[in-house]
């Protein structure tokens, strides 16, 4: 599914960059946007409130030339 996405992102819309944010505490979603060739940017320290505390969020992101190369 994030092929599709990214696919149309670059291919059809042709972007140069796709780029999203996931909950530090979401290892299995880390490691799916790695598989599919996005790249850790930066963290933002205590950006949501969830269950009771403050949680980390990771950006990540994926360039049209990276993503060609997959």
């Amino acid at each position: 599914m994030i092929g599709v996405v990214l696919g149309f992102a670059f291919e059809r819309l042709n972007l140069h960059k796709v780029y999203l944010t996931v909950d530090a505490d979401n290892p299995g979603a880390i490691r799916s946007y790695e598989k599919s060739g996005f790249k850790r940017d930066g963290i933002l320290r205590d950006e949501v409130y969830k269950n009771g505390q403050y949680v980390d969020r990771i950006i990540m992101s994926i360039l049209k030339h990276e993503y060609l190369k997959l």
